[in-house]
């Protein structure tokens, strides 16, 4: 796998530039980040069939843009605590981005409130708010959300493939460190969805 990154906006302006691509991901990208060209480049590069990745808070990203927002599966973040452990539950069997996670594994991250939650999606992994500190409790004025909240979920979308992840914020998850086991848990969960949502691998699966 190769990987092209940018902060140019400019780099998205063209959709024959970016259908040499199997997949975009945005990552933590947040507020108003595309122009006219570049929202036109990537409805053009989603309807073509191409694969679409949203990364932690990229769901605070073009808030007044319906096509993102869709992309996104309606979700929106709101709002977070502090960065701390929680239990993550898969609730897909055989998806490629959950497969080879265990069922239940502590995760130590900044878990969002979203308004709303996503619809029309397969949810993949969810957090059990019981078991973070200080529960599912709100932040800035949201009531928070008890119980299993969503932290992954995936869609096709207008002719493509959408797969998104609230986790991420933690930079930690993100290193080579031998012996991390959440990191090489988080890693694995983010290869999977990219590779499935490239086309590599079944995508969005039960």
């Amino acid at each position: 796998m190769s990987v092209d990154w940018t902060e140019d906006v400019a780099q998205l302006d063209s959709a024959g530039r970016l259908l040499r691509y199997d997949a975009v991901v945005f990552l933590s990208n947040s507020r108003d980040i595309l122009d006219d060209a570049a929202q036109t480049t990537l409805m053009q590069y989603v309807r073509a069939g191409g694969g679409f990745v949203a990364i932690h808070n990229t769901l605070g990203a073009e808030y007044h843009w319906p096509y993102f927002q869709g992309l996104l599966g309606g979700a929106a973040f709101y709002d977070h605590g502090p960065s701390r452990n929680g239990v993550v539950e898969r609730t897909s069997r055989r998806d490629p981005s959950v497969v080879d996670l265990p069922q239940r594994f502590t995760l130590k991250d900044e878990y969002y409130n979203l308004v709303p939650f996503p619809t029309g999606v397969r949810v993949l992994a969810e957090v059990d708010t019981d078991t973070l500190e200080g529960g599912g409790k709100g932040f800035s004025g949201h009531p928070g959300h008890p119980g299993d909240h969503p932290v992954t979920w995936c869609q096709y979308y207008d002719g493509g493939r959408a797969w998104v992840t609230s986790l991420g914020h933690e930079v930690d998850l993100w290193r080579d460190a031998p012996g991390d086991e959440q990191a090489r848990l988080f890693k694995s969960h983010v290869v999977g969805g990219l590779l499935s949502a490239m086309g590599k691998e079944p995508f969005c699966r039960s």
